[in-house]
């Protein structure tokens, strides 16, 4: 329903309300006027019948009363609003007024006109010698002439209600004409056409509409031609040049981006830059984004990012935060990317590879030695400090006992701190370096260990089995194959959602020893995890390959991961 119909349909019913109201009022003022003519009429015939029924009682010469009343009636004939009976003793009917000739020819009133405006029915009776006389009161002739006139108002009003109705319309045609080129100019814009205008509008409120219609339309063409500038630059620049809003949402992608990244527009605009981000790196471009956003620039920062076909590519980043020039306020940033990944990029990451790798024994080996320092001292310094503390604090809250009950009860939770300093101490001390491997051996320290694990998820179950005498094993090998078991139990924990797990550990005939590792977990596709930046899996790596060893990984998703290791003895 358009907005002519809309204001049409209110006035009608503002018009209707009205003359619902004014007829109303007109019926309940006839209502009263006929209630109030109808008294009198009733009072002046029974003045008039009183009159007579008295002058005949006292002139008994002019006959009996009832023959005198019923002569009086004849002659009288029918009276205003009254119907007049006049009976015998013996009940039989001697005179009835007639009808009233007012209005005979007309159509009797409607039955709800005549409800609505009757007044209550009132019955005057006067017992006479020789007869009874009962009056009652009829409006009917009243009515009629109410509804007469309640016609003519009812026309009237239905043809003025009408003739305004058309007069209305007409008029908000008249008057609403302008809106037609304005909504038509409005979808034209929606629809990109930028150079459709209004015309002058006599009416102050549609030429100012039309003013600042023509306004909004020019500032906009400017704007858009100068964004087409500068997105024609983006789009030509040899790096790739991307926008992303408050939620890190892409909402540019020039062609150098969609030749680095293989990502169409279609496909990039829209989704989160998180998309050409490795996981490694999430962190890193979380705070850019929110040195961004505080107003900061970033520049030339080397990182790196994944292409459509997963694979890595080395970029140098600039962020700029991007501002609105009309509130001033930050409304995403501008970032570009440069890929430089060259060859003699791959090759100086393969230099700085192998060098590593000679490193990486003798790391290990100071790694181990510096965690058995420390564990040596936890145990001997700061045990012995603890054990102390909890002497004394014991001997406090001896003495406490019958002086104060509050330094008892600090003394104990004293006690209970240094309890649990130890406990901690100790698992701090068993992480660092296990002293059942230096005292009991391999095979006994992973059964400890698998215990332990056992106890604290009891819902997965891990079967170990261990082959061979393993009591041989020189110490680096003891303490690379258990930091090795230990890596793959925190990765099933954190990411395998695995139910079962099993370790197979075997020195065979040949002085080899063999551990696989197996779980039942979710898995992953190796094609699409970058081994060399799960530091885990490269951890492990490089520990076999310090001891010369094979390291192989078996994994598929949704049907577990298998670790093969074989290390000469």
């Amino acid at each position: 329903m358009n907005l002519r119909l809309r204001l049409n349909l209110l006035i009608t019913v503002l018009l209707l309300i009205f003359f619902i109201s004014m007829g109303y009022t007109i019926m309940k003022g006839s209502k009263e006027s006929i209630q109030e003519g109808v008294e009198s009429a009733n009072r002046v015939t029974m003045q008039l019948l009183d009159t007579v029924i008295i002058s005949s009682a006292q002139n008994p010469e002019w006959g009996y009363t009832h023959e005198v009343l019923k002569k009086f009636l004849e002659e009288l004939g029918h009276v205003r609003s009254s119907d007049i009976y006049l009976y015998s003793l013996q009940g039989d009917l001697l005179y009835q007024s007639p009808p009233s000739k007012y209005r005979a020819d007309d159509l009797p009133p409607p039955k709800w006109f005549s409800n609505s405006l009757a007044p209550k029915a009132h019955i005057d009776t006067r017992t006479i010698r020789f007869g009874k006389l009962i009056i009652k009161t009829n409006p009917i002739g009243a009515i009629k002439e109410s509804w007469s006139k309640m016609r003519y108002f009812f026309w009237i009003t239905l043809t003025f209600f009408i003739l305004l109705n058309i007069l209305v319309y007409w008029m908000l045609g008249f008057w609403l004409r302008p809106l037609a080129p304005m909504v038509n100019a409005i979808n034209k814009m929606g629809e990109g056409d930028f150079e459709v205008r209004l015309p002058n509008f006599n009416l102050p409120e549609f030429a100012a509409i039309s003013a600042n219609f023509n306004r909004m339309g020019d500032s906009l063409q400017s704007k858009i031609r100068e964004n087409q500038r500068l997105a024609l630059i983006a789009q030509q620049t040899a790096d790739a040049i991307l926008i992303h809003d408050l939620k890190s949402k892409i909402s540019f992608w020039n062609a150098s981006a969609e030749k680095i990244f293989g990502y169409s527009s279609k496909e990039i605009l829209g989704k989160s830059a998180y998309i050409l981000t490795s996981k490694v790196y999430e962190n890193e471009l979380r705070k850019n984004f929110q040195l961004v956003h505080k107003g900061k620039n970033i520049h030339n920062i080397e990182s790196q990012r994944v292409k459509k076909n997963g694979g890595a590519v080395n970029v140098a980043i600039s962020f700029s935060p991007l501002i609105d020039p009309i509130t001033n306020k930050i409304i995403g940033d501008i970032c570009s990317m440069r890929d430089i990944s060259e060859k003699k990029i791959a090759e100086e990451s393969k230099l700085k590879l192998e060098e590593n790798r000679k490193f990486t024994q003798l790391i290990q080996s100071h790694i181990e030695d510096e965690r058995r320092s420390l564990a040596r001292e936890l145990h001997d310094e700061l045990g012995q400090y603890v054990s102390a503390i909890k002497i004394f604090a014991s001997n406090i809250s001896n003495k406490a006992k019958k002086i104060s009950p509050e330094i008892e009860k600090n003394a104990d939770s004293v006690i209970s701190a240094a309890n649990q300093i130890y406990d901690g101490m100790h698992s701090i001390i068993k992480q660092l370096r296990p002293s059942a491997l230096d005292n009991l051996g391999l095979a006994e320290t992973l059964k400890d260990t698998i215990n332990t694990w056992q106890k604290q998820y009891q819902d997965l179950k891990i079967h170990l089995s261990i082959k061979g005498d393993l009591n041989g094993l020189n110490e680096t090998l003891n303490i690379n194959i258990y930091r090795i078991i230990q890596e793959a139990m925190n990765n099933v924990l954190k990411h395998s959602k695995a139910k079962t797990i099993e370790i197979n550990l075997a020195l065979n005939k040949k002085g080899l020893l063999e551990l696989n590792f197996r779980d039942d977990g979710q898995g992953m596709d190796l094609k699409k995890v970058d081994q060399t930046k799960n530091f885990g899996i490269l951890g492990m790596q490089e520990r076999i390959q310090s001891l010369n060893g094979s390291f192989e990984l078996i994994s598929k998703k949704n049907q577990g991961t298998q670790i093969l290791i074989s290390v000469p003895t």
